[in-house]
């Protein structure tokens, strides 16, 4: 985890921010109480802007202030497949949306991103950031900013179980192999093809989550 202290003015955003990148990463793994008290200390902070930050990450659904202690929130397999199928029909429609809109150069940079997936010494992090970044680049071409901030949403509340996918994969190859078929796909603007092979890409990762807990 990255403890530097912290030094900007808003001291508040950074702090939830910090917080944000951890618990997505998994540094801050589900089920994990959280001492208010050391992470102010180990950010060189007061604990009002760690308790303030912890309340917006629980309207966010990340964390869960219980009597005596916060931590960060732990779903059940049927809760994570729940979010799944959300995730689901909100990446559907936006692949609807994104398909009729796509161009060559969405598509080189979508190329651009799986060549650097697919080196052979990536490593997790890096894997799972341009995971990300490949989905969002393709959804940022429905130009809907009110649709990719549901979506973002939902992958706050999966991103902590993505992290326990690509600890538990031997390797990456197969969704390496799944994210070029999309590609494919999209390439060949074909939407029928699209949204069933998005449906098996997130019901393989789903399953591959609900294996591992």
């Amino acid at each position: 985890m990255d403890l530097k202290p912290i030094t900007v003015g808003t001291v508040n955003d950074e702090v939830r921010d910090r917080l944000h990148r951890w618990i997505a990463s998994g540094s801050l793994s589900p089920g994990t109480k959280i001492s208010i008290r050391s992470i102010a200390d180990s950010l060189g902070v007061s604990t009002m802007p760690v308790r303030e930050a912890l309340r917006v990450l629980q309207a966010e659904g990340l964390v869960t202030f219980e009597r005596r202690s916060v931590t960060v929130t732990r779903l059940t397999k049927d809760q994570v497949a729940q979010v799944f199928q959300i995730r689901l029909r909100l990446e559907q429609l936006a692949t609807e949306w994104a398909i009729e809109q796509v161009d060559d150069d969405d598509i080189a940079d979508l190329e651009e991103i799986l060549d650097r997936m697919g080196a052979g010494d990536i490593g997790v992090e890096e894997w799972r950031n341009l995971n990300q970044d490949f989905h969002r680049r393709f959804y940022d071409c429905a130009s809907s900013p009110h649709l990719l901030d549901l979506i973002r949403n939902v992958w706050d509340k999966v991103e902590p179980y993505m992290a326990i996918y690509a600890s538990t994969v031997d390797d990456f190859r197969e969704a390496h192999r799944q994210h070029l078929e999309i590609l494919s796909l999209i390439r060949a603007r074909d939407l029928a093809g699209l949204l069933t092979k998005i449906e098996e890409h997130l019901d393989y990762t789903a399953r591959t989550i609900s294996q591992a807990l």
